[in-house]
């Protein structure tokens, strides 16, 4: 016969002065133990998705090296796997994706910051000559100035600016089948550019049909004629093959930029300080290989394009400066705040 299972009742309890300092204790151990788990950072090995919307040939050398650096740094800690080519969407997409948490990580130019929520002022970082040379935007990217126009963008589009990896050459313009030695010469030519307004401004006041197209999508539009030319610095130009459907390509030096890394707020406040410190340490270092590589492509590239049939054409930019510089005047207070162009311009 099966004895009964003793049972201890909550009376039980209280008669049992001693079990209780037991009981206390024991959970003085626990619960902070188990809140401590709850909310511990990450540091366990993981995979952050990294969205880029260049053809990977043009930037996947740049987001392999930061990956390398970051692995190295974390140990194989942190495993930055890149997706190139738009695979996660458009730049607008990605920048969404940072909020929702769909996309880890982006490698954007610097100017696209002007997509993200409260980034309005940025669109003066696309301003067509708004930057003297590659000099004087390294030295704004570096200035108090930008962190300040930074620091309320970051919070609002729920983001964390990684770091600066890599200058990019200027953009220039190719078309298929006419030369542009004057803003006037633009007339009616549909180019493909980047989704951010002031460039368009600019492109219609020039007299082109500025038209927007996923770069992953560009070389097919321009083979298929649905758009005459596009707007990329020589060493993209050439790492695209786009000479295989331009034939004219147009030295303006009419924006200067940079890549950056962008990392999903809430992805970076689960890191450890030692993981955070390994990232920014990666884009700076990335930085330092990418920027010399860049500017020696950028050269060779010329000649690239050359030995496969375009015509490098070297136009006069006074007009085109002065046109740029009307726009930006009637754009001044309007897509961005007024002054932003001021204090741009005053870094030196």
């Amino acid at each position: 016969m099966a004895l009964p299972t003793p049972t201890i009742s909550a009376s039980a309890n209280r008669d049992c002065p001693s079990r209780r300092p037991k009981m206390i204790k024991l959970l003085r151990i626990l619960v902070p133990s188990v809140l401590l788990t709850a909310f511990a950072p990450v540091n366990a090995q993981q995979t952050l998705r990294m969205a880029f919307v260049a053809p990977p040939p043009v930037w996947g050398p740049i987001a392999d090296q930061f990956a390398k650096e970051v692995a190295d740094r974390t140990k194989g800690e942190l495993k930055v796997q890149s997706f190139g080519g738009g695979q996660l969407g458009s730049l607008p997409q990605n920048y969404a994706g940072l909020r929702t948490g769909q996309v880890d990580m982006m490698l954007a130019d610097t100017g696209t910051l002007a997509l993200a929520k409260g980034g309005k002022d940025f669109n003066a970082l696309f301003a067509p000559y708004v930057f003297r040379d590659n000099a004087h935007f390294k030295a704004f990217m570096n200035s108090p100035a930008f962190r300040e126009m930074l620091a309320p963008v970051e919070k609002d589009a729920g983001f964390k600016y990684v770091g600066y990896v890599s200058d990019r050459a200027p953009r220039q313009l190719t078309t298929a089948n006419r030369k542009v030695l004057k803003p006037e010469d633009m007339k009616g030519l549909k180019v493909r550019v980047p989704e951010t307004p002031t460039i368009l401004e600019v492109m219609k006041a020039w007299g082109a049909s500025p038209t927007p197209i996923p770069a992953a999508e560009l070389y097919l539009a321009m083979k298929q004629g649905l758009v005459d030319g596009q707007d990329n610095g020589f060493d993209a130009i050439a790492g695209a093959k786009y000479y295989e459907v331009q034939k004219f390509a147009m030295r303006l030096d009419y924006v200067q930029s940079g890549l950056m890394v962008l990392m999903a707020a809430d992805k970076w406040n689960r890191l450890t300080p030692a993981q955070q410190k390994a990232m920014t340490e990666a884009a700076a270092e990335t930085e330092k290989w990418a920027s010399k590589m860049t500017w020696e492509t950028a050269d060779k590239s010329i000649s690239v394009l050359k030995a496969n049939g375009m015509e490098i054409v070297e136009p006069d930019l006074a007009p085109f400066r002065k046109s740029a510089e009307e726009v930006l005047r009637r754009l001044d207070g309007e897509m961005w705040s007024k002054g932003t162009l001021q204090k741009i311009q005053a870094v030196r």
